[in-house]
């Protein structure tokens, strides 16, 4: 079995699924940018502003990295699927995914809680599975948006401490 045909089979199954399509079009949409601005704004008032910075330098590199390999990559959507939303530009790596994986990364030193740690991730994996639910991205659009957002969130722990030298 070929790796498209892997990608094409489990695109097919999880897009088969209507009756979860609210759920799926929830977390797709809180996936856009309005969970990152209330991160953002929950960053500033419990971490402060130098936190606050750093989180908005990794939503916006990974923004901007992720437009550049789809650019790159020009790997088209899917096609012949239910499309629950819509979605247009190239497919690979999801920017959603990205995103919430950069967050989850940056995020999970700061929290001190196991739990919340967990939920964290959590939510990540299931922002990003809610594409291919909702029919916009390949598995593979997914597991390259969860690595490419883990290397910025990884990135934005390291350098977190130059930037914070620069915000008063």
């Amino acid at each position: 079995m070929s790796l498209s045909t892997l990608n094409d089979q489990i695109l097919q199954s999880l897009n088969s699924h209507p009756t979860l399509d609210p759920v799926m079009i929830f977390l797709s949409n809180i996936g856009d940018y309005v969970l990152w601005v209330v991160i953002l704004i929950a960053l500033y008032l419990w971490k402060g502003k130098r936190v606050a910075v750093s989180y908005a330098f990794v939503i916006f590199v990974a923004t901007i990295l992720v437009f550049a390999l789809k650019s790159f990559f020009e790997v088209p959507r899917p096609d012949e699927v239910r499309f629950v939303i819509e979605a247009h530009g190239y497919s690979m790596p999801s920017g959603h995914t990205s995103r919430s994986f950069a967050s989850a990364m940056l995020l999970h030193p700061l929290v001190n809680n196991s739990k919340f740690r967990l939920l964290i991730w959590i939510l990540a994996a299931l922002i990003g599975l809610s594409r291919i639910f909702v029919g916009v991205h390949y598995p593979s659009d997914i597991l390259v948006g969860a690595l490419v957002g883990c290397i910025i969130g990884y990135v934005g722990i390291k350098i977190q401490p130059y930037i914070s030298k620069y915000i008063q």
